[in-house]
């Protein structure tokens, strides 16, 4: 049931309508039977893998509560009588015992996730390497949604066990949580305590037609992106990235642009429209695309892109490094023999190789995956920390005072060409494919031949006028620049649309729906059903 279908659209309108008319308590089993029709629209096999996971992280979380729990009574009940060293012995015994719960989440979540989407590649690098005649699991299908709730549960069961959330008593909710259709194809990762409090609560929120306009503008916008921008610019990247060897200097370039575009408003498309079907029932999905092409530095760009994910890597993986013994103790030892600073900063360093690998890891098995959006980010990190006094004294002597708009165009510019460096191999085909491919970028003179060579007759590109459609493209492309702009701003856009007149919303609104049906689908070429993150 892809997202740009008229299956989809309807599938919404009747889950809304049934999530108004039945009784505020039940709304969540309206939401639970809406995700299992939609996963079983894709994958009828995959349903059962994520029930199983969901199914043993219910039990594990009601496991790790019911310890805890007996340790506090344990406590409330020996607080005078037990000595320091009883108590201290007694909670670390628990804790030891809730961790093997948690174990085995992680290792029934991840062992499945392995199984699924990374052991074909490295059993077929085996076979190749030694020939050797391992199952190479060619008959196994990726199950939908399997490398977003595979995490999701893990984290459930981490929050059981730090305390942050109550254990949930019925396993259908939980199975509600890993397979909730706005978030199950490609995010944002829900925290249980954000997210299910909102599916389950006993109130519904009031749907007044004011933010169902806003709701059904933001869907509009998402599809834009998606159909408008990110499918019609993705024919470019495509032919670009596929025959790369016809095409050398700014013809690469403009594959490299092109392909930067077609995932931001492919990946951010599919967000709006998502949260926009959240606010047509009052369901607030967590913000996962903040502007990151105005970002100033890497750093600041991963803090605006995919901000869901960077955030649970983060809370369940970077900081428990950082924070277990053998951390502690690098850091103290490196500390003492090449000072605090130092010390301090090598810990935290691998503790980021550790985390940009995993990363790069968890978006596909292939170096190229780990190389663009793992140990390349990382080293971009790095070394903008490194050269950070040096950036400064240049900034000076340009004159480039820190805040202004030259500076921040300079550093946006910056930002976005290193990504498109990385995208390079990350939607090549092979790791070697992304070394060829830039190979080709500083080949041959420089010339306008190299880009109009991309709309020859023989190449994969749209069909049609190309007289009309290049500009209707650019200007999509321009539209989307602005709004991003006006939004990093604090301009809300469809909040000013609706407070505009009556025949100026008309004109928009038609617009929107002429944009959509006219160039949505323009051109034989064109590919409308798939997100690219669908794959991951």
């Amino acid at each position: 049931m892809s997202l740009t279908s008229f299956y989809f659209l309807f599938f919404v309108l009747c889950t809304v309508l049934l999530y108004y008319v039945v009784p505020a308590k039940y709304k969540w089993t309206v939401l639970l039977a809406a995700s299992v029709v939609f996963y079983i629209s894709y994958s009828v096999a995959g349903i059962f893998i994520l029930t199983a996971t969901a199914l043993i992280t219910y039990f594990s979380a009601l496991r790790i509560e019911k310890i805890g729990d007996g340790y506090q009574s344990w406590l409330a009940e020996n607080k005078q009588d037990a000595s320091k060293e009883e108590r201290k012995a007694r909670k670390k015994a628990s804790q030891s015992h809730q961790r093997r719960y948690v174990a085995l989440v992680v290792t029934v979540s991840i062992g499945l996730l392995f199984l699924f989407k990374y052991y074909g590649y490295f059993a077929s690098g085996i076979n190749r390497a030694f020939s050797t005649h391992l199952w190479t699991a060619e008959n196994l299908l990726l199950p939908l949604g399997i490398s977003f709730y595979s995490l999701q549960l893990i984290g459930y069961v981490v929050d059981v066990s730090r305390g942050l959330t109550k254990a949930e008593k019925n396993p259908l909710k939980v199975i509600l949580y890993g397979s909730f259709f706005l978030s199950i194809m490609q995010g944002p990762f829900n925290r249980y305590n954000h997210l299910m409090p909102q599916l389950c609560g006993e109130e519904r929120k009031r749907l007044s037609f004011y933010k169902f306009k806003l709701a059904v503008l933001k869907i509009s916008w998402g599809y834009i992106k998606k159909m408008c921008i990110a499918d019609q610019i993705g024919c470019i990247a495509r032919e670009v990235f596929s025959n790369y060897a016809k095409y050398s200097g700014l013809g690469i370039a403009l594959g490299m642009a092109a392909f930067a575009v077609q995932l931001y408003a492919d990946f951010s498309g599919y967000m709006d429209i998502i949260s926009g079907i959240g606010e047509l029932m009052g369901i607030e999905m967590p913000q996962n695309f903040r502007q990151p092409f105005f970002s100033s530095n890497i750093s600041e760009f991963w803090r605006k892109w995919h901000i869901t994910l960077g955030a649970w890597l983060k809370d369940y993986i970077f900081y428990p490094i950082l924070k277990s013994k053998v951390f502690l103790h690098m850091n103290k030892s490196l500390s003492k023999t090449l000072g605090k600073k130092t010390g301090e900063r090598i810990p935290t360093y691998l503790g980021m190789l550790i985390l940009w690998t995993l990363i790069g890891a968890w978006h596909g098995a292939g170096f190229n995956y780990v190389f663009s959006v793992g140990l390349l980010q990382f080293i971009y990190i790095v070394l903008g920390e490194i050269t950070t006094p040096l950036t400064n004294r240049l900034n000076n002597a340009l004159r480039l005072k820190k805040g202004s708009l030259p500076l921040r165009i300079i550093q946006s510019v910056r930002c976005t060409l290193l990504m498109m460096f990385a995208w390079v191999f990350f939607n090549s085909p092979t790791f070697t494919d992304g070394a060829h491919m830039l190979g080709r970028l500083f080949s041959g003179k420089p010339s306008l031949g190299q880009i109009t060579a991309v709309f020859n007759t023989d190449s994969e590109v749209l069909t049609g006028s190309m007289k009309a459609w290049l500009p209707y493209l650019f200007l999509c492309v321009l539209v989307l620049f602005v709004a991003d702009l006006l939004h990093e701003k604090g301009v809300f856009i469809r909040e000013k649309i609706e407070k505009k007149p009556y025949v100026f919303r008309m004109l928009v609104y038609l617009a929107i729906i002429f944009t959509i049906i006219v160039f949505g689908a323009y051109g034989e070429k064109v590919n409308v059903n798939d997100f690219i993150y669908f794959d991951f």
